[in-house]
This record gives structure tokens, sequence and C-alpha cells, in this order.
């Protein structure tokens, strides 16, 4: 039992050792929404901001901003679209999501948008024009339950 125990809570210490990527979706006073991603380990303290002109935030969508820790594998639809794809096994882990047509897949060494590597550079302020989305059949199907 013992053995059991120290192994279990060694591979549990391994496996978030990471820690989880952290999302914030909110919208600027002229209504221009905006996601920002955060991890201690390959950003820093910094940030990657990246804003989307000319898309509209949900009406729903308040001034505070909207915050998730993917620290479980859940695949809930954030503010400004669906989460395709989670794994969290071993943080950071990769998380893709699905902002207005454009898809992040965000992976510890680097940040896919649309399709194209973007590496990871802390404090970037990146716009994302509404031509670049993703055409529907090169985007991954959730399949249903």
């Amino acid at each position: 039992m013992f053995l059991y125990v120290t192994l279990y809570g060694g591979c549990a210490a391994v496996r978030q050792r990471g820690g989880p990527w952290v999302v914030i979706e909110g919208k600027s006073a002229s209504g221009e929404p905006w996601v920002r991603i955060a991890h201690h380990r390959v950003l820093g303290t910094n940030e990657v901001t990246l804003r989307f002109p000319g898309e509209v935030a949900p009406a729903r969508f308040t001034n505070d901003p909207y915050t998730r820790i993917f620290n479980t594998p859940n695949t809930n639809a954030l503010p400004y679209g669906p989460t395709p794809f989670v794994d969290v096994t071993f943080f950071p882990g990769t998380v893709a999501i699905d902002v207005f047509g454009h898809l992040l897949e965000m992976v510890p060494r680097t940040l896919y948008l649309d399709g194209h590597e973007v590496p990871w550079v802390p404090g970037t302020n990146m716009v994302v024009s509404t031509e670049g989305k993703l055409p529907l059949e090169k985007r991954p199907v959730r399949k249903a339950r």
C-alpha cells in the first residue's frame, strides 16, 4: 500500500508540474473582443493578447472578463466559441479553442492560429483579421455522444 500511494503521488506531482493554460476572454470599451492566453512557464508573467476587430462579442457577454483555467478535460463552450479539444493529461497539455471561427491551438512549443505556427513571444499583441478563418472542412469535428 505504501508503494502504491508513493507512486501515485509521484505521478500526480509530475503530471501537474507544468501548470494549466489560462484563457481570458473580454471586450474593450468600444466592444472589440479580445482573448488573452497566459501560462507561467511558457510566457512567464506576460500574456499573449489576440484582438478580433470586425467581430462582435455576444450580447450576454458583460464587460467583466471571463477566465477559464484548463486544469480538467472540460470541453464546454467559451463565450466566443466552442472548445473542440482539450488534453491536459500532463500540464500544460494541448488546448484548442474556436474563437469566432478562428482555431487557436495552444501547445507548449508554439501557438497555432488557423493552422499557421506562431511562436510564443511574451507580451505579444496580435490583430486577427476576419479573412483568415479556417475553412469548415479543415476544422476538427467533435463527435456527438
